[in-house]
């Protein structure tokens, strides 16, 4: 089924805030794991509009479908950090003065080569837009992903409800880049191209943002039990379905590696983590009869 366009543009809207509980939600606040996820998270999405910079480069800029697309894309993802960052502020956790200017600043190596790469080489061939739409996907996919496990862990009610509200849109974002890499891969310079990309510089969403080892202690929370790990399972099978891909595995094998650092970097952060899964286990039992914890990555 081809992605609507015309419709995704009509619904378009920012995530929705005004009807959660404030006052539960400071009554109750966040964990110190949960807040730095979720500093984390508001970062990733507040720095979107860096990367449709990138996207909207060479051949793609000329795309219809994908302009529309990005110019709610960005809309969406920065209201995303804006809802993120009121909740942290009401728990106590406001973002620092400049917070934006920093995280940018302290973009890594790998970031700035990817970003000189994504915006040069798209001007060569069109062929170039199939990565830039694959590893989209694959990032929506991971970002869908973790609002949901995180929606499923916490003991905040009101954070669940924002969570999986946020990651309904992700989804949706997650379709369009999916069928859009699906169609662009038919050509085998396509394939080549992101293959190559894929394999060389891919990396979790978020990587070179927030403190250091964030993504493992992310992983270590929301993905290092059987549940967890079936999840990144799944979003290798369906990224592996696209053409020239078969041999993607990279969800299991990135986070594994980065939870894996975190452990032996952070042993008491990550025994806290273990004992807190502990904790909220009933709690968990009950959501996971509830249709909108199901984890999906149906694109």
């Amino acid at each position: 089924m081809a992605f609507d366009i015309e419709r995704f543009v009509d619904l378009s809207k920012a995530v929705e805030t005004s009807d959660l509980d404030w006052d539960y939600i400071q009554r109750v606040g966040l964990t110190k794991v949960e807040a730095r996820i979720l500093r984390y998270m508001a970062d990733v999405e507040s720095h979107t509009i860096i990367y449709l910079r990138d996207i909207l480069s060479g051949h793609t800029a000329g795309d219809p479908e994908i302009t529309q697309f990005m110019a709610c894309w960005v809309y969406e993802e920065t209201h995303h950090g804006r809802a993120l960052d009121r909740f942290l502020t009401a728990c106590g956790y406001p973002p620092e003065s400049g917070r934006y200017t920093k995280v940018l600043t302290n973009m890594g190596w790998q970031e700035h080569l990817e970003a000189f790469l994504t915006t040069s080489l798209p001007k060569l061939t069109p062929h170039f837009a199939a990565t830039h739409m694959s590893w989209g996907a694959v990032d929506e996919m991971m970002a869908a992903s973790a609002y949901t496990q995180l929606a499923y862990y916490t003991k905040n009610e009101e954070l669940s409800k924002l969570l999986l509200r946020m990651a309904k849109d992700e989804r949706r974002h997650q379709s369009f880049y999916y069928h859009q890499a699906e169609k662009r891969l038919a050509h085998p310079l396509a394939q080549a191209i992101c293959a190559t990309a894929m394999r060389v510089f891919w990396n979790p969403v978020g990587v070179g943002v927030g403190e250091e080892n964030t993504l493992g202690m992310i992983g270590a929370l929301l993905y290092d039990d059987e549940r967890g790990r079936e999840e990144l399972e799944r979003m290798d099978r369906l990224m592996a379905k696209l053409p020239g891909l078969g041999w993607f595995r990279r969800a299991s094998v990135e986070v594994g590696k980065a939870v894996e650092q975190f452990r032996a970097t952070e042993p008491e952060a990550a025994r806290a983590i273990d004992s807190s899964k502990g904790d909220s286990a009933r709690l968990r039992a009950e959501r996971s009869l509830r249709p909108e914890f199901v984890m999906t990555s149906a694109n």
